[in-house]
């Protein structure tokens, strides 16, 4: 049988989830697709449960492996699907009843490669729609710059909200980097976009994101790994958006830089505050002189927008690399407030 759709679920640990997520795909009116569990080393009841839905239903098929991350368990389930696009859910996550009628709707009448749909958070019932050109037929490449904040609006993050045609992907080789544990998702999007000629996006939230699981590997206070995957996620995200022209249109390159310098560098500064072994200047300073933020504040320069004096400051003392000025920001004693607040009066 040729299945339309390969749905694919990376599982780890999540049997607390899993029912209630198997059940919204399973139910969903649209009936023609292949369910790929690929249960990456959960120790667990989750191979269990996959196993008793596998025997009760043929469309699904278990595929267990040893735990090696993510993006593993995902390229495991492209290799082994079959489907004329693929869709990638997570877990602890669940879709709306119409999720794969639109999306499947929407790429076959226009012959698309990619559809992107909207998702909504949950519990905190956040609806977020795509800021791309929405309703359009156009190139993956447009569709990126028709976002005037594709990175720091995160609209290249998480796969899960898109249908991917499974011929281009493996035409363009595209598969997830089993070398980043951080914004695999993004590098994919960006990936297939860019080797899309057919593009197009939904406002509809069809995805409902769960963003309260403290057993993910997001939920994690300490990354010891994070700073190695985000320099490696720059490197390709910069690679790629150089490779393909995006860097050439200002709005791009400056938002990429503000993501940098907005999302990325203060995520590192949140990891040093939950390491076991307490941050040093010698740290911070590594960190200023990471290509990915000499780099952006050369884009940025001195026009980067704040919303207020003391963030501008502080991302001049970024910009200027003064590790003794942001250690004692973030570590020690507060003291700049006070040279602020002399500022202001």
């Amino acid at each position: 049988m040729g299945y339309a759709i390969s749905v694919i679920v990376p599982i780890f640990n999540a049997e607390r989830w899993l029912l209630r997520c198997l059940h919204r795909i399973l139910h969903q009116p649209f009936r023609n697709i292949e369910v790929l569990l690929i249960n990456d080393g959960s120790t667990d009841r989750s191979g269990v449960i996959c196993d008793e839905f596998a025997a009760a239903d043929a469309r699904i098929r278990v595929i267990h492996k040893p735990n090696s991350g993510t993006s593993s368990a995902k390229n495991v389930g492209i290799k082994a699907s079959s489907g004329k696009y693929i869709a990638f859910l997570d877990a602890d996550d669940e879709i709306d009843e119409l999720f794969f009628v639109k999306l499947y709707a929407t790429a076959e009448e226009h012959g698309c490669e990619v559809v992107i749909s909207g998702y909504r958070t949950v519990p905190t019932g956040l609806s977020v729609s795509p800021h791309y050109k929405l309703h359009s037929l156009i190139s993956g490449k447009d569709l990126i710059l028709s976002a005037a904040a594709v990175h720091t609006g995160n609209d290249l993050c998480f796969a899960w909200r898109s249908l991917f045609l499974r011929e281009s992907l493996n035409r363009n080789g595209i598969t997830f980097h089993e070398g980043l544990t951080i914004g695999e998702d993004t590098i994919f999007h960006l990936e297939a976009l860019l080797t899309a000629d057919r593009a197009y996006a939904l406002p509809d939230i069809l995805y409902f994101y769960t963003v309260n699981n403290m057993d993910s590997l997001m939920s994690s206070l300490y990354k010891p790994y994070l700073e190695r995957s985000l320099i490696l996620q720059y490197e390709l995200r910069k690679q790629l958006s150089e490779t393909f022209g995006l860097c050439a249109h200002d709005h791009y390159r400056k938002d990429m830089a503000a993501y940098h310098i907005a999302s990325i560098y203060s995520m590192l500064i949140r990891n040093f505050k939950n390491s076991p072994v307490p941050a040093t200047k010698e740290d911070i300073a590594r960190i200023l002189h990471l290509e990915m933020i000499t780099d952006s504040t050369k884009v940025l320069g001195y026009q980067y927008k704040c919303s207020s004096l003391k963030e501008y400051l502080y991302y001049l003392s970024i910009k200027s690399k003064l590790a003794a000025v942001l250690y004692s920001w973030e570590f020690r004693a507060p003291f700049i407030h006070g040279i602020i607040g002399a500022l202001r009066r």
